[in-house]
């Protein structure tokens, strides 16, 4: 087994360790394990279309289902603590396993990989972006996120079956070009050709990496890449992370965890700054909240790694305790990728080419191909989280300030509900014999509303015309009553005053253009 070295700067020299990989078979569907919580779908009825309209489209994005580590860093300073702890004679009784789990977990993520699922993926041409490739180790997909993309797949194929009837449709499937996300796109491809096994010879396997609409938080072409980057780098965004990890119930809930594993000495030293631990890649641990934050990261990467390995950091935990920890991520992941803070859209605007992209696949796959067409797209929290907040979907309608520390009081923002591992928004489009469109969104399979003042069709509906979808998300123009149903003889006729609807709010900005409805145009 590989050794790994690493530092622990101050009173101790360079050592050694070496590492495996282990998750936590403890599965949790509450809001303790952030936007690392499992996908799990929950069923639903779902509102029948207008009568006269007909499925032809549907647009998905989809996060990467579960993975491993991203890399040899929270497993690693776990480890180097717990070594320096040891040395000391600083290790509880209920301590004594924290090395071994967290080798473990480093062991099952250096050699995470299907290489079956790569041999396939390609032979069928499946694209990676430049500097990517299939090799095992950490990042990759585990079998859990394997599965729930395979069980994606096949829901939409249920969901929407007149669309691939295997009858002249079209499906187009696009990743980020990072290695997790095609093959999240593979596999959920193999699910949808379960469901609808009369589209095989019918449709490609390939995938196409596409990082100006997928990747786009490191696309350098995007016209907010530079913005984006500094407010990433600004120190008003760092505060506010510092701030959420200095709250005292941070601190109090970090001794409470690590006073289970390590004598309260060894706490004390640790909070007071006596040793910085330090990865190979630069990842510090500087005290007693970033080491405890570090075996929370294994916590809630436990599920997820599920099938590859067992351990138990559940133990170390109570619920209260990782809801703290929780919170923090949370707001971090909030205030770096959106809807972020009062009176900005930084943090969420450079989605747009993605947003541009699911209203022009809809107009132009309907338009050549209207017995039925698909656009399907993997990709990553940093695609997902700012799409949803540029959409205003639920969830992700309101700003905060730098000040709002209570995060959880202050938002309903839940990383376990808008981001969890294979996160999806589809766009269903439904098409009357006149050509009116309407289109319905699914938030992780829920019906959801828009908010960005969209207008549904009628009360309490969560169908949208795709000329009002246009109009409240990129401001496009639009004609007059173009947000209601055409009367027409294949469909009812529109109701006067669609009144907007308790389960469709609209967003009120904190002063105007903050927020609602303040994007400009961008054009399909």
């Amino acid at each position: 087994m590989p050794s790994r070295p690493f530092r622990v700067l101050g009173a101790m020299a360079v050592g050694c360790l070496a590492i495996t990989c282990a998750p936590i078979a403890h599965a949790d569907t509450d809001d303790s394990l952030s936007t690392k919580t499992p996908y799990r779908y929950s069923g639903g009825a779902l509102q029948a279309p207008p009568v006269g309209f007909h499925p032809v489209n549907t647009q998905v994005v989809a996060r990467h289902g579960s993975r491993g580590l991203s890399s040899f860093k929270y497993d690693a300073l776990t480890m180097a603590i717990w070594e320096k702890a040891n040395e000391l004679g600083a290790v509880t009784p209920l301590g004594q396993d924290v090395y071994a789990q967290a080798m473990k977990l480093h062991e099952a993520n250096e050699n995470l990989g299907n290489e079956g699922t790569w041999a396939h993926m390609e032979a069928d041409g499946v694209e990676l972006s430049k500097g990517n490739k299939l090799e095992r180790g950490y990042g990759n997909l585990t079998r859990v996120g394997a599965d729930q993309h395979r069980q994606l797949g096949e829901r939409l194929a249920h969901r929407m079956p007149e669309i691939f009837n295997g009858e002249d449709n079209t499906v187009v499937v696009e990743s980020s070009g990072e290695p997790r996300a095609a093959e999240s796109g593979y596999d959920f491809v193999t699910g949808l050709l379960h469901g609808a096994p009369q589209m095989s010879g019918h449709m490609s396997r390939a995938i196409k990496a596409d990082t100006k609409t997928l990747y786009f938080h490191k696309d350098k072409s995007n016209p907010d890449y530079k913005a984006y980057k500094e407010y990433q780098d600004s120190k008003e965004l760092s505060d506010y992370v510092d701030a959420m990890n200095s709250r005292p119930e941070v601190r109090k809930a970090a001794r409470e965890v690590l006073e289970k594993i390590y004598t309260k000495d060894f706490v004390d030293r640790l909070a007071a700054g006596e040793w910085t631990f330090e990865t190979p890649g630069g990842k510090k641990a500087k005290n007693d909240v970033d080491a405890a934050l570090n075996l929370y990261n294994l916590y809630i990467i436990a599920p997820s790694m599920a099938a590859e390995t067992k351990v138990d950091f559940a133990k170390y935990f109570t619920k209260d305790q990782a809801n703290v920890f929780a919170m923090s991520l949370d707001a971090e992941d909030y205030a770096e990728k959106g809807p972020g803070f009062k009176g900005s859209d930084i943090a969420h605007r450079n989605a747009r080419p993605l947003l541009n992209d699911f209203l022009a696949q809809i107009d132009q796959q309907t338009k050549d191909h209207p017995k039925g067409s698909a656009t399907l797209r993997f990709a990553h929290a940093e695609t997902l989280v700012p799409f949803e907040a540029l959409i205003g979907a639920p969830g992700s309608r309101t700003q905060i300030s730098p000040q709002d520390t209570n995060f959880w009081q202050a938002t309903d923002w839940r990383g376990a509900k808008v981001a969890p591992l294979a996160s999806n928004v589809q766009w269903d489009v439904f098409e009357s014999g006149s050509g009116q469109k309407v289109v319905r969104m699914l938030l992780n399979e829920q019906q959801a509303t828009f908010g960005r003042g969209c207008r549904p069709i009628s009360v309490n509906s969560f169908f949208y015309t795709l000329d009002e979808l246009k109009h409240c998300l990129t401001g496009a123009s639009i004609a007059d009553g173009g947000w209601l149903v055409k009367p027409s003889g294949d469909g009812p006729s529109a109701p006067t005053t669609p009144a907007p609807s308790s389960t469709a709010p609209t967003v009120t900005p904190s002063r105007p253009g903050d927020f609602a409805g303040a994007l400009p145009a961008t054009g399909v």
